[in-house]
């Protein structure tokens, strides 16, 4: 049972002054500490968590976000273990960034190359369904912002059964000449769905004054983090250079709800061609577009 704890006023004092400076004990952080800590999205148990420094924040089955970034590559994970929800420290045995290689951090990959690795294949696994899937999973990481605070830059990793919806709503956009980082897109979940399968929408749109400073967070550094295009530690001239060429190994992935066993192949059933919408630009409510608004006044 967890007790509140008493702090004396000078303890207190340091204590905020550490927050203030983002440091931390360093007594404490030589044994705690296992790495960099990439701010980032978690969807465990179906509920939209912010994760940062061992803090899980819950929002809610919603979240308002402004997407700032993807990986442009698909990326790997391989779990040699079933999934179990109430795992705390579980590390893939595998993974990759880049979907070409496994990172430089694994002692022992699977392969030498994702594209010829046996975990890589359709219908490696089965699932109880009977659905083909793969031991090795699809994910795709993104960078986003949360809408009502777009001052810190969060990492999420879309599982395969949230992808086909996410390149949906990219070209939907895309149909209008609408970019991704021009929209506040709500994330949702299936409600049709027996695990955390996350949906789209466009909320409404970024206010014109807050374009210059969305802009400016594009091509960040906490952006190239948060995609793992680059590792957290890299300097910002050692990230100028491509993705692929970047030998310093990122950190593990740590153990999320991106994966989890889904049907990635169920079948395809044609469809007449739909006739191409009307453009009904989706508009802001008042409440959100007055929030957006205040948060970017000089």
């Amino acid at each position: 049972m967890s007790t509140v704890m008493q702090v004396p006023t000078h303890i207190a004092a340091r204590i905020a002054a550490r927050q203030q400076a983002g440091a931390r004990s360093t007594i404490a952080a030589a044994v705690v500490s296992d790495g960099p800590s990439i701010p980032r999205i978690s969807i465990r148990a179906g509920r939209y968590r912010l994760v940062e420094d061992g803090i899980e924040t819950t929002v809610g089955v919603t979240l308002d976000t402004i997407i700032v970034g993807a990986n442009p590559r698909v990326s790997k994970v391989f779990y040699a273990k079933a999934f179990d929800a109430a795992a705390t420290d579980a590390r893939p045995e595998c993974w990759s960034n880049d979907g070409l290689r496994a990172d430089a951090s694994i002692e022992s990959p699977v392969h030498t190359a994702c594209g010829t690795c046996p975990n890589n294949v359709l219908g490696s696994k089965v699932l109880p369904s009977g659905a083909k899937s793969k031991l090795c999973a699809d994910q795709r990481h993104l960078a986003v912002v949360a809408a009502a605070d777009p001052s810190k830059v969060y990492s999420m990793t879309i599982p395969v059964s949230g992808m086909k919806a996410l390149r949906e709503y990219f070209k939907e956009l895309g149909n209008y000449g609408i970019g991704p980082e021009e929209v506040v897109t709500e994330l949702g979940f299936d409600d049709a769905a027996s695990y955390p399968k996350i949906v789209f929408k466009q909320k409404g749109y970024v206010p014109e004054k807050a374009m210059p400073r969305v802009d400016a967070i594009l091509e960040s550094d906490p952006v190239k983090v948060a995609t793992r295009v680059m590792p957290p530690t890299a300097s910002a001239t050692a990230l100028a250079a491509p993705p692929v060429a970047a030998k310093i190994a990122a950190p593990a992935p740590a153990v999320d709800d991106a994966y989890e066993d889904e049907v990635v192949d169920a079948p395809v059933v044609a469809k007449a061609p739909a006739a191409k919408p009307e453009v009904a630009p989706v508009k802001a409510s008042d409440e959100l577009a007055a929030k957006l608004d205040s948060l970017f006044d000089e």
